[in-house]
C-alpha cells in the first residue's frame, strides 16, 4: 500500500502548482464565442440573414435598427430542440452516439408607440445565441497506449493525485519513480477503450432594445444584453481487458474507469448599435456593431478514478476509487462583432437579404487563469485562431397573405488554422396566420461538419484523438400575438 507520506506530498504539490486550468484553454475560449444563425424561429429559417429585415424578435441580434420596421406591438415566444449524431472514428472502428434537448429559444415584447410621423419601438426579452451540444462514444482495442499515461504526465495534479490513490500509479522506491501499473514490467499488453463524451447547455442573451426612424427611411437602434447560460460536461471512459492480457502481470488490473464532470455557469454583458437605411424604395443598407463581451465563469469539476484488480490484496479488496472535487472561476473576452447587409425587395412579394458577420476570433482573451497560462492561452490563440467572415443568405415569398415560406444558407468558416472546420447551415421554415393578429412560426436548420476530438496526450508527440463526423438538426417552433 502507499505510504501517508507520499500522497501527503502530492497533495501539497498540487496546492503549490495547480494545474486547475486543464479544461481551460483556447478552445473552451472558442466554444463560448461562437454563435448560431438561429435566435428564433423566423431568424432561423432564414439563415439568420436579418440586418435589414425583421424576421422575429431575435432579429435584433444582428441589428437592433431593424425593430423600428414592425406596424404593430407584439409579444412572441418560441422553443429550441436540437438534436446530434456524430460518427466517432477512433483506431479504425466507428461507432456512433447522439443526444438532444430543449429548451425556450426566445421570449420577447415589443411595444410600437403611436406616432404622427415615423416610427419608436422599444422591447426587452431573451434570445438564444448558442448551444453547446455534443455526443461522441468510442469503442477500440488500443495495443500501444492508456489513458494512465496521461495521467502521469503531470505528477500533482487532480488526474494523477486521484490515479495514485485509486491505485492506477504507483511508485518504485527503489528507483524512486511513479509508474503506470499497465506497464509495471514494460510491456503495454493492451486494453479495449471505451468512452462516451456529452456537451450539453446554452447561451442566451437577456435584452433590452430601441428602435427608431430617426429621419425618413434611416432607422437606428440600440440594445444593451446581459448574457447567461450554462454548459455542462460529461465523459465516461473506461479500460477493460477483455483478452484477459493482465491475468498473469505483475498487477493484474481487469479494469480503470475515469469519470470527468464540470458543470460551468457564464454571465456578461454587451453593448449594440446599428442602423438601417433605405435609399430607394425596395432596397436596404444596414450595419451594426457588438462591442466586445466580458464573461464571468464559474466552473464545478470532478475526477473519478477507479481501479479494478483480479485478485484480492493482503486487506481482501481488489476495487479501489478515489474523487477529486474542484471550483475555479476566469475571464474570458468575447472579441467584438460587426455586420453588414443588403435587402432587396425584388417584386412585393419576394425579399432577399445577404449579410456578413465579422468576428476576430484571434481577439479572444483570458485573464484569472493565472499569469503564465493566461500568457500562454492568449498567444496561442493568436497563433491559431482566424479572423472570419460569417456569410449569410435568405429568402422569404408571400404566397398569401396567411402564408410564407422561407429559405436560407449560412456559411461560417473554421476559426481554427490549424483545421478544416467550415459549417453551413442550411435553413427552411415558414410563417402561418393563425387568426388576425397572430402569426404561428416554425423553422428548422440542418448542419453536417467534420471535427477531430482530442482524447488524452500519452507522450510530448502522441494524442490520442478520434476523427467526427457531425450531423446537427435544429427545430425552433414560435407564436406571435399582434395587437
Amino acid at each position: 500500500m502507499k505510504p501517508i507520506a507520499l500522497f501527503t506530498l502530492c497533495l501539497m504539490f498540487w496546492v503549490m502548482n495547480p494545474s486547475l486550468a486543464e479544461s481551460q484553454n483556447r478552445f473552451d475560449g472558442l466554444r463560448f464565442s461562437q454563435t448560431m444563425p438561429s435566435y428564433d424561429a423566423a431568424s432561423l429559417s432564414l439563415g439568420g440573414a436579418t440586418v435589414t429585415g425583421f424576421a422575429g424578435y431575435g432579429s435584433y441580434i444582428q441589428n437592433p435598427a431593424n425593430i423600428a420596421l414592425i406596424e404593430q406591438s407584439q409579444f412572441s415566444f418560441g422553443l429550441s430542440t436540437r438534436d446530434v449524431r456524430e460518427s466517432s472514428t477512433y483506431l479504425g472502428n466507428t461507432t456512433s452516439f447522439n443526444d438532444n434537448q430543449t429548451a425556450i429559444g426566445n421570449v420577447g415584447y415589443l411595444y410600437r408607440f403611436p406616432t404622427s410621423r415615423g416610427s419608436l419601438v422599444v422591447g426587452g426579452g431573451y434570445t438564444e445565441l448558442a448551444d453547446f451540444n455534443r455526443a461522441s462514444s468510442i469503442n477500440a482495442f488500443n495495443e500501444s497506449h492508456s489513458i494512465v499515461d496521461f495521467f502521469l504526465r503531470d505528477p500533482g495534479d487532480q488526474y494523477f493525485t486521484t490515479a495514485f490513490n485509486a491505485f492506477a500509479i504507483e511508485f518504485d522506491e527503489e528507483f524512486e519513480e511513479y509508474f503506470n501499473v499497465l506497464r509495471a514490467d514494460g510491456t503495454f499488453r493492451g486494453m479495449n477503450q471505451y468512452a462516451e463524451l456529452t456537451e450539453r447547455g446554452q447561451l442566451g442573451e437577456y435584452s433590452f432594445v430601441l428602435g427608431t426612424e430617426f429621419q425618413p427611411n434611416f432607422y437606428v437602434g440600440a440594445s444593451i444584453g446581459v448574457i447567461v447560460g450554462d454548459y455542462r460536461y460529461r465523459r465516461d471512459f473506461v479500460e477493460e481487458d477483455l483478452l484477459e492480457r493482465y491475468v498473469d502481470a505483475p498487477f493484474d488490473i481487469s479494469m480503470l474507469l475515469t469519470e470527468d464532470r464540470i458543470n460551468a455557469s457564464i454571465r456578461g454583458a454587451n453593448v449594440r448599435i446599428g442602423a438601417l437605411y433605405e435609399p430607394v424604395e425596395g432596397l436596404r443598407l444596414g450595419g451594426s456593431f457588438t462591442s466586445r463581451t466580458v464573461y464571468d465563469i464559474d466552473e464545478i469539476y470532478s475526477t473519478f478514478i477507479r481501479t479494478d484488480y483480479y485478485s484480492l490484496d493482503q486487506d481482501g479488496f481488489n476495487r479501489y476509487e478515489d474523487t477529486f472535487n474542484g471550483e475555479f472561476s476566469y475571464r474570458l473576452t468575447r472579441p467584438s462583432v460587426t455586420t453588414f447587409g443588403v435587402g432587396v425587395g425584388l417584386i412585393p412579394q419576394l425579399d432577399l437579404e445577404l449579410s456578413a458577420e465579422r468576428i476576430n476570433y484571434s481577439r479572444i482573451e483570458f485573464n484569472g487563469l493565472g499569469l503564465t497560462q493566461d500568457r500562454d492561452e492568449n498567444r496561442a490563440i493568436r497563433d491559431d485562431f482566424n479572423d472570419v467572415v460569417n456569410l449569410r443568405a435568405g429568402a422569404s415569398f408571400s404566397v398569401t397573405p396567411q402564408f410564407t415560406p422561407r429559405v436560407g444558407y449560412a456559411w461560417h468558416p473554421s476559426p481554427r488554422k490549424a483545421f478544416d472546420g467550415d459549417i453551413g447551415f442550411l435553413s427552411a421554415g415558414a410563417t402561418l396566420l393563425l387568426s388576425e393578429g397572430i402569426n404561428l412560426d416554425f423553422g428548422f436548420q440542418y448542419a453536417m461538419y467534420n471535427d477531430v476530438l482530442d482524447i488524452y496526450q500519452f507522450s510530448d508527440a502522441g494524442i490520442a484523438s478520434s476523427s467526427q463526423e457531425v450531423n446537427r438538426l435544429q427545430a425552433m417552433f414560435g407564436i406571435t400575438f399582434n395587437f
